[in-house]
């Protein structure tokens, strides 16, 4: 059986970055990068993201993804319907809220908008829903036509438990 690159072999939910596409390890340590920036209120976390955009899209094509990209972060942030965890760049573990991020954009990628719906919904209240949908298809589109394509078939096992409504802030480890 031959595999095209979006595609994934097996039917679990990956639990270790190390089981990821490359693709998807691209957009989750970007992920991790911005938000520690935010936490530790460091732009050379910011630097290295840009960098990675740069080296992976272009100059313009970069410009327009970071765009994207740092749009649905901030409406993680700002919109969280709980708290949302992540691991810190370089952890090999892997959580539920950086798999539906994956699985966002994912979605947009394949114009499966109903699911990208669902999981937006899923992840910010009402008032964030557009926004981060937008933010996520502007990712999804440069990705793209770059041939960063992310893998429409990975499962989620299971939701997160909904914990009280906060900003994105939680690291596990």
């Amino acid at each position: 059986m031959s595999l095209s690159p979006n595609t994934r072999p097996d039917t679990a939910s990956p639990t270790s970055v190390t089981r990821l596409m490359p693709a998807e390890r691209f957009l989750i340590q970007a992920v991790r990068r911005w938000v520690l920036g935010w936490r530790e209120n460091e732009s050379r976390h910011w630097a290295v993201v840009w960098d990675d955009f740069t080296r992976q899209f272009g100059a313009a094509d970069g410009q327009d993804a970071l765009a994207g990209f740092a749009a649905l972060v901030k409406e993680l942030h700002c919109h969280a319907r709980r708290v949302l965890r992540y691991h810190q760049p370089g952890c090999s573990c892997l959580g539920a809220d950086e798999l539906c991020v994956i699985r966002l954009v994912a979605a947009c990628q394949h114009r499966q908008i109903t699911l990208a719906r669902s999981l937006a919904e899923w992840l910010v209240q009402p008032d964030g829903t557009g926004d981060l949908l937008a933010a996520a298809l502007r990712l999804a589109r440069v990705m793209h036509r770059n041939a960063l394509i992310l893998s429409i078939n990975m499962p989620l096992d299971k939701p997160c438990k909904t914990m009280k409504l906060s900003e994105i802030a939680n690291t596990i480890h």
